[in-house]
């Protein structure tokens, strides 16, 4: 028989020894065109893995889930023994046939391969995160210098002196400068310097009779990798960066091992560093480039998300400090507000943002400074609102006190956007400016809420708006869009989640932003279910992780990031956890329901 491919979930867990006795029992079997290959009624003793062709599961007359290449049907029914659905044959299917008896002896061998078929909702996610770890070095060993270099080079001509050169790399905190001297490039290092001290050079002397000219380089489209070896044989520090044979920057040693180990780091410094909005474009795109990266290093949707809030918090300060007047930014607090207050906008979204100023204050470039403002973030990838909730609209710059106005009349005069206003200046963390303004703000909206059960229940009504999308017989529940059948993960699975989790921190008076870190603290203190509460971080976080590896999926291909995914494109175990994950989901709504009384008028 053919051999087994056990490079995809649950089998690439397995050991050698493992591999060979399933490999040994499996049988290839053909089906023709509507073949029923299970059906209700009848024993479940086999797992099928799809070699080619299309199977379809069956509920009625409805077709529930499709099965193609790598797929395996069906870990469910296998345990139980029956399955309440068909499996049809759709286009002649080759598939391999795995037999009960032996998968279940191999559950009870390999704990992590058990996990596929036995594990809870909070193992199955976990286990599927483990193993994503494996694209790690596939990752590394594929990056090239483009992604990493960050420094640009510094020019001096090879007439200045050793003086000037000392000058220049105190100012830009360099370690190096390119020297041009006559039609050659020459470099100067701080390890020169070094050397220029023994011996006792004046400090007048021309750079052109110093420096070295035998440049190594390394081109900006050359794998990473090379670059690090070609420092490692030379035994440098650095490598000059070059496009079409051009110098266009400097590849730090440190900067290259910090890629390695810590890509957030480089950015950071460079973020530091940045006094452009050139430069901090730039960088906007290498986070992106960064979440590309860690998403392919098997990182999990929330310590992703609270990384690129720090970083992007640090771009939107920067970009303000590079904009603002020293007046204005010490008498207002710039703030973002939703998924990237909270903490889980790993791609670039729209911009959810505003201003507070101190009562009284007053400054002529305020309109400007926000306008500019707004057209950088454009510029940086983040979309304008929609719905205009950005700095550059009037409405969302105002007054502490006016900020205290608008709460009371969003709480005790809502109008039709009250909820949605209401529910991201929840979510609101502060980036720039004086954050207290905004802590005022959020601690007069908790007085305003005390004990207030009426108003909880009308803001908790909103996981309503959209139902569920797991029909009765957990069979995934989509709609037609482009020809394709299409599941919103917004709707149906995150908003209910992250917005219910809001509604009990705000009853709760919980100061945490984030939703996982909402869910903890909601658990530690006895107010949620421990198990719910772990059930639902975990649903969460694998619902972010299937909409992060849509939105990448997309930018690859030139189109915008959504919510929507097509089940049909997902591994088996991919469509099984996201059943589970709309499980926990609706597990949740249930609960919420009654602590928050949905179903009275």
């Amino acid at each position: 028989m053919s051999r087994f491919d056990f490079t995809h979930p649950p089998f690439d867990c397995l050991s050698a020894a493992e591999r060979d006795t399933l490999e040994a029992s499996a049988d290839i079997v053909c089906y023709g065109d509507d073949e029923q290959i299970m059906a209700p009624g009848l024993p479940v003793d086999t797992l099928f893995v799809v070699i080619k062709g299309l199977v379809r599961e069956m509920a009625g007359d409805e077709v529930i889930a499709v099965y193609r290449e790598r797929d395996a049907f069906d870990a469910r029914a296998l345990v139980a023994g029956h399955t309440a659905h068909r499996f049809v044959v759709h286009e002649e299917a080759l598939v391999y046939a795995l037999p009960r008896a032996t998968l279940l002896a191999l559950t009870e061998q390999n704990a992590r391969f058990g996990a596929f078929f036995y594990a809870s909702v909070s193992q199955k996610f976990g286990a599927l995160a483990e193993r994503s770890g494996n694209r790690e070095w596939q990752t590394l060993l594929t990056a090239r210098v483009r992604d990493v270099y960050a420094k640009k080079p510094l020019f001096l001509d090879g007439e200045d002196s050793v003086l000037d050169a000392a000058r220049l790399m105190k100012q830009h905190k360099a370690k190096s400068i390119l020297v041009r001297h006559g039609r050659r490039v020459g470099i100067f290092t701080t390890s020169d310097f070094r050397d220029l001290i023994i011996d006792g050079t004046p400090p007048d002397t021309p750079l052109g009779t110093l420096c070295r000219f035998d440049l190594i380089c390394s081109e900006l489209d050359d794998y990473l990798f090379n670059a690090l070896l070609t420092m490692t044989q030379q035994n440098i520090q650095r490598v000059v960066v070059t496009e079409s044979g051009n110098p266009v920057g400097i590849l730090e040693q440190v900067d290259l091992l910090s890629y390695f180990s810590n890509h957030s780091h480089l950015i950071a410094q460079r973020l530091e560093q940045a006094d452009s909005l050139d430069e901090l474009a730039d960088i906007a795109a290498q986070i992106t480039r960064l979440v590309e990266i860690l998403t392919g290093h098997g990182v999990k949707a929330v310590q992703l998300g609270r990384l690129v809030q720090t970083l992007n918090a640090r771009l939107f300060e920067r970009s303000w400090q590079l904009l603002a007047p020293a007046e204005l930014i010490a008498n207002s607090c710039l703030l973002v507000m939703g998924s990237e207050g909270r903490g889980e906008q790993i791609l670039k979204t729209d911009q959810d943002n505003a201003l507070i100023l101190r009562d009284g204050y007053t400054s002529p470039a305020l309109d400007s400074t926000c306008q500019a403002f707004s057209a950088a973030l454009a510029r940086f990838g983040y979309p304008p609102c929609p719905g205009r909730i950005m700095v550059n609209n009037p409405d969302w710059r105002l007054s502490e006190s006016a900020i205290r106005d608008r709460l009371y009349h969003w709480v005790y005069l809502p109008d039709r956007d009250a909820q949605l206003n209401l529910a991201i200046f929840v979510d609101a963390e502060a980036v720039a400016g004086d954050a207290a303004l905004l802590e005022r703000c959020q601690d007069y909206l908790q007085q305003l809420l005390r004990d207030d059960d009426s108003f909880y229940h009308r803001f908790a009504r909103a996981i309503e708006q959209f139902d569920t999308p797991l029909g009765l017989f957990a069979q995934l529940l989509t709609r037609q869009q482009d020809g394709q059948a299409m599941l919103d993960l917004k709707k149906g699975g995150i908003f209910p989640v992250v917005h219910g989790v809001r509604a009990l921190a705000l009853q709760y008076g919980l100061k945490e932003r984030n939703t996982f870190e909402r869910l903890a603290r909601l658990s530690e203190s006895g107010r949620l279910d421990k198990e719910l509460a772990g059930d639902v971080a975990e649903a969460l976080s694998f619902l972010l992780q299937l909409r992060l590896g849509q939105g990448l999926a997309a930018l690859a291909e030139g189109r915008p990031s959504g919510n929507l995914i097509s089940p049909a494109r997902l591994s088996t175990m991919e469509r099984d956890l996201l059943k589970d994950a709309l499980g926990v989901v609706k597990r949740f709504k249930t609960m919420l329901r009654h602590h928050f009384r949905l179903g009275s008028l």
